[in-house]
C-alpha cells in the first residue's frame, strides 16, 4: 500500500493541535501523545538545549512552574511530509502570566521534526527561535 501524503499530513496536523494543547495546559500525559519518547529527542529552547523525553518532560514541569497561565497561538504552519519523517515551521504567539503576576508575550518560531512509528506521527525534534532584540 502506497503511503497518502494528504492522510499523512492531516495525521501530523492533528498531533501537532495536540501539541498546542500540551503547552496551554502544561500537561505531560498529553504530551507522551505527541512526543517521540526516546533519548534521541533532540530540543533547543531559550531556557538551553534538552535531550530525551526526560528533557521533554522537564521543559513541561518548568513552563507549569514558571507560567501559571498560557495561551499559544500558532499562524503561517508550513508542513512537509517525506516518507516516514516529515517538517513543521509556524510562527507562535505566546502570552502567559509569569509565577509573580507578570504579563509576558513572547513572538517567535518554531520548527519540528516528526518521524512516524507504530503509534503515528510523533515529535522527535524541536527548534524555538525568537527575533533578535532591537538596539
Amino acid at each position: 500500500m502506497r503511503p497518502d501524503p494528504g492522510q499523512d499530513r492531516s495525521d501530523i496536523e492533528q498531533v501537532f493541535n495536540k501539541y498546542l494543547q500540551s503547552l496551554d495546559a502544561a500537561d505531560v500525559a498529553l504530551a507522551s501523545k505527541v512526543w517521540l519518547q526516546s533519548p534521541d529527542v533532540l530540543v533547543v529552547t531559550p531556557l538551553g538545549r534538552f535531550k530525551g523525553w526526560d528533557g521533554v518532560q522537564e521543559i513541561y514541569a518548568r513552563t507549569l512552574d514558571e507560567y501559571p497561565e498560557r495561551n499559544v497561538q500558532a499562524s503561517n504552519v508550513a508542513i512537509v511530509v517525506a516518507g516516514d519523517a516529515a517538517w513543521l515551521v509556524y510562527d507562535f504567539v505566546f502570552t502567559a502570566k509569569l509565577a509573580d503576576g507578570k504579563p509576558l508575550i513572547a513572538k517567535g518560531w518554531e520548527s519540528h521534526g516528526y518521524l512516524k512509528t507504530g503509534d503515528g506521527w510523533r515529535i522527535a525534534h524541536l527548534h524555538y527561535s525568537v527575533p533578535p532584540p532591537r538596539s
